[in-house]
């Protein structure tokens, strides 16, 4: 796989994933000859052109037809083939939702579904490209990992643990270019372990998912420079199955905020409130996310600010919370 390094960290976030994961279609084909990818007319999108001319036998475009893309790459992963699927994350989750259901999720077949443009980052298109419901969606489906990756370098340490899993998943992905890079060296991946980012005082601690992490962390410097709380930042990227050994451990934590790029409920502040709802020690939650609306479209830095998902928007929610609370 292609080596975490700073260098390579700076030409992945002009690139953005979706071209990051382009550029390691090529690389999973010549580890596993078993890997086929599947796309419904985006390859484009991805800048897969180099893979398709590499390996034609090996791709497969069934044009804009996204139920069929998931019912072909079933077939496939029942013939012991390893596909990877990959259109917008929307398309994927809510056109193609019977098809993941039956053909996946019910018959356990092993398809990796990534779907691009989760949350905000589409929202130029309006409500139509805007992923918003995915996560929810998805991680109810039985048997379903649901991967969301911070940045470039995880999305590649991801895609190496799930394309060989022994069940469906879904790796969403966030954010567009010049996305800041959080690991800029190779560091340990496991599904359903999350990643310290940073430590705090044990007051408050952030949870959350996808290329907002980056803004997380800027929020929690910012608490921290003002003096209102020494935040630790944890970067969730498996959704299903969470870490159940942190949140056990952080259930004797005062606070929790937990920042997605989706709607508030049904996401991971959804599954981390279900996971503590049967417990009698739990920490207080404050849900970061989009608001119970479509927004309107605008550019991807705009739409953050307005969903209050900016470093200064987290920052400020947070404090109006603390004070609300003294």
């Amino acid at each position: 796989m292609l080596e975490i390094n700073r260098r390579n960290a700076r030409i992945w976030s002009m690139l953005g994933m979706r071209r990051v994961l382009g550029m390691a279609l090529s690389e999973l084909a010549e580890q596993d000859e078993r890997f086929v990818f599947v796309t419904a007319d985006v390859a484009r999108y991805f800048g897969a052109e180099k893979f398709a001319q590499a390996y034609p036998d090996r791709y497969i475009d069934v044009g804009i037809a996204e139920q069929n893309m998931v019912t072909v790459a079933a077939g496939l992963a029942k013939e012991g083939y390893h596909p990877l699927t990959a259109t917008y994350a929307t398309f994927t989750t809510a056109r193609a939702l019977d098809q993941v259901r039956v053909s996946l999720a019910y018959m356990g077949l092993p398809v990796l579904l990534v779907g691009v443009g989760g949350g905000l980052a589409e929202g130029d298109l309006s409500a139509t490209h805007m992923g918003l419901e995915d996560v929810a969606v998805m991680r109810v489906l039985p048997k379903l990992t649901v991967i969301e990756p911070a940045d470039c370098a995880e999305l590649l340490l991801a895609l190496q643990a799930l394309i060989r899993e022994p069940r469906p998943a879904y790796l969403r992905l966030t954010g567009k270019t010049g996305q800041p890079m959080l690991y800029r060296n190779m560091f340990e991946y496991t599904i359903g372990k999350a990643n310290c980012l940073q430590g705090g005082d044990g007051s408050l601690a952030f949870l959350t998912a996808g290329t907002v992490t980056a803004q997380v962390l800027k929020a929690a410097e910012s608490l921290a420079d003002a003096g209102t709380v020494h935040a630790s930042v944890y970067d969730m990227h498996t959704i299903k199955p969470l870490d159940a050994a942190l949140l056990e451990e952080l259930s004797h934590c005062g606070r929790l905020v937990v920042v997605e790029e989706h709607m508030q409920s049904g996401g991971l502040a959804g599954a981390i409130a279900e996971f503590y709802a049967e417990r009698a020690q739990r920490p207080r939650i404050l849900a970061l996310g989009v608001k119970d609306a479509y927004p309107a479209a605008n550019d991807y830095e705009e739409m953050l600010r307005l969903s209050g998902l900016t470093a200064e928007g987290i920052a400020s929610s947070v404090q109006r919370w603390m004070e609300a609370e003294q």
